[in-house]
């Protein structure tokens, strides 16, 4: 791998690596190379690029090549000499190698990484040899034929030897025209060997001195190019050694700071940032009563008109209001919101038996209860919800779980086995919900106030999703509208993933989100859900504890105790979770 500053995996576009590429741009001089080396550190560009080679691997004796390579040749002690200085600068260092000498060397000096320059492109067994070292190679394939590039990968990856390359694409004919270069190849290939974990770069070539030598290389990192490759120099009037397509030491530095700039806008789309939110504050208009209507009534789209309202920014569709009755008298001027419609909310508990890392922990009894009948308890008791429904798959093996639900007297719902987000939103649409509290089966202490609370606030304000905060893990809920959970449905990319569906709602990208926070003090590394025989210990001794004293204690009052008897709390608190929300695609195609 490179330098603990870079590894391969941090080679992405939104990050804006740039190679310094010198070439043989130092003409034999070590005083020129060790100034063009200080360029690229001055610069803040991250690595920094030799032509490691020996004359005999460059050329054949008698032809002009030969005399022109003699000239440029540098000693092992030289070559030693500038990789020295160039980590003293903090640099990585990648280096060209043309045959087996060269790739000694290199080697010996200690470089980061290797570049393969398209000559040797059907040298497949000495780029086998280099991939063997492990660590990145960039392999040319200027001027290739796409057969050429798709046997030499297929070799590689047939010797397992495919984990760090980076095909590196581009010509140089000193200088290389604009209309020579082809961004489309950049994303072609991108997509079309991202599933072998290749990447893509991009050395450009045109004269340093157009304004498109700057330019065209960020639209290739638009493409997809993982780094930038670019032929520097100190002063492109002194016509040095390959100063053709070189930018010069200040327009490097002008180069790299535009990358610094404008790489960040190619990170992938994430969360709401704070000026977007702020332009949602300052722009997004509210629903306002048009005039006095009545309790009771049912609003029709003139009803309502939309004006800003910088205090109360609802966030409310039309849609969603039109055709909803009214829960009490409305004055004209009145906000709109879903506390004061008759939204019905439902409390949803999915559950299966099909666990795999704890099978049937549904069915594990804790004092004498079921462990989905203890979290059916705890959600009978929230005042805000109108409905209870237990949802669980038509599989045969959980046909144990309906009967329970039908022993508790709460409704049940059978769909799918694997996609949760069917589940709920058929659960939520069969009992006409407009909103539902998402209940997972291992909620043993589900946290009827904060449940309460986040309903009210989630009404009052009008989100797609309500979030608890500052919950222990495996106490927080959410609160979702049924648009949300049907937009999930319809456009997840990977539907079996909505398991987690928590990670999809929390996606501010996708969705208006709230947030309702708790008072409650306990150990962030408290686990209180149900995955591993460890947490069935934890709450056998919780409940055992609290069952003659106490048997409608809350998740306030368990805190309180675990806090005074640690050594309970620390039972399963080493148990992980399966997946973290990196780990899990949770795309859309919205």
């Amino acid at each position: 791998m490179l330098d603990p500053m870079i590894r391969f995996d941090d080679l992405v576009p939104h990050k804006g690596y740039v190679i310094g590429e010198i070439a043989c741009g130092h003409g034999g001089d070590i005083c020129k190379l060790l100034q063009l080396i200080d360029v690229v550190a001055e610069s803040g560009a991250q690595i920094v690029k030799f032509q490691v080679f020996t004359l005999e691997e460059r050329a054949i004796p008698g032809e002009d090549a030969w005399n022109i390579f003699a000239k440029l040749e540098l000693t092992e002690h030289q070559w030693r000499q500038a990789i020295h200085h160039a980590r003293e600068l903090g640099l990585s260092i990648i280096s060209d190698v043309f045959g087996y000498k060269s790739l000694r060397l290199a080697t010996e000096l200690g470089v980061d990484g290797y570049k393969i320059h398209s000559e040797d492109l059907l040298n497949s067994y000495f780029i086998a040899e280099v991939a063997v070292l492990g660590k990145p190679v960039i392999i040319g394939i200027g001027g290739a034929h796409r057969s050429e590039i798709y046997n030499l990968l297929n070799f590689l990856k047939c010797k397992n030897l495919l984990g760090q390359t980076i095909l590196m694409t581009g010509v140089q004919t000193f200088p290389t025209p604009i209309e020579a270069h082809s961004l489309d190849e950049v994303s072609d290939l991108s997509v079309k060997y991202a599933s072998l974990g290749v990447k893509i770069g991009f050395s450009d070539h045109i004269d340093g001195g157009c304004e498109e030598a700057y330019t065209v290389p960020l639209m290739a990192l638009a493409k997809g190019a993982c780094v930038i490759e670019k032929h520097i120099t100190i002063n492109r009037e002194d016509k040095w050694t390959d100063y053709q397509s070189a930018l010069s030491k200040v327009g490097f530095c002008k180069f790299v700071q535009s990358i610094r700039t404008l790489a960040p806008l190619l990170r992938p789309v994430g969360i709401l940032n704070e000026h977007e939110r702020q332009y949602r504050r300052m722009f997004k208009k509210s629903p306002f009563m048009r005039r006095n209507l009545p309790k009771g009534h049912v609003i029709h789209q003139n009803d309502i008109e939309y004006k800003k309202d910088p205090v109360n920014a609802i966030p409310v569709s039309s849609a969603g209001v039109v055709g909803q009755q009214l829960t009490g008298n409305m004055s004209a001027g009145a906000l709109c919101r879903y506390s004061t419609l008759n939204s019905k909310v439902g409390a949803i508990i999915v559950v299966r038996c099909s666990s795999s890392r704890l099978p049937n922990k549904a069915m594990m009894k804790i004092c004498g209860r079921e462990s989905i009948a203890l979290v059916i308890d705890r959600v009978k008791r929230c005042q805000s919800v109108d409905c209870i429904v237990l949802a669980t798959s038509t599989d045969p093996s959980d046909n144990l779980l309906a009967q329970i639900a039908q022993r508790e007297g709460i409704p049940v719902f059978r769909g799918s086995l694997d996609n949760v987000a069917s589940r709920y939103y058929e659960a939520a649409t069969a009992h006409r919900l407009d909103h539902f509290v998402r209940i997972t089966g291992d909620a043993i202490l589900c946290d009827e106030v904060m449940i309460d609370k986040a309903v009210k606030s989630h009404l009052k304000h009008c989100c797609d999703v309500t979030l608890m905060t500052n919950m222990p893990f495996g106490t927080g809920k959410e609160v979702v509208s049924i648009n949300a959970i049907k937009t999930i449905l319809d456009t997840a990319v990977i539907p079996s993933n909505t398991e987690y569906l928590e990670y999809y709602l929390e996606n501010e990208r996708y969705f208006s989100i709230h947030h309702v926070t708790s008072d409650y003090d306990f150990d962030p590394c408290l686990r209180i859900t149900l995955d591993y025989q460890e947490d069935f210990d934890f709450f056998s001794r919780v409940y055992a504890h609290f069952a003659d004293i106490n048997p409608y204690f809350t998740l306030a009052d368990a805190l309180a105790w675990l806090k005074k008897n640690p050594e309970v709390a620390q039972i399963n608190m080493h148990k992980k979770q399966k997946y973290l929300n990196f780990d899990v695609d949770t795309q859309l195609t919205i």
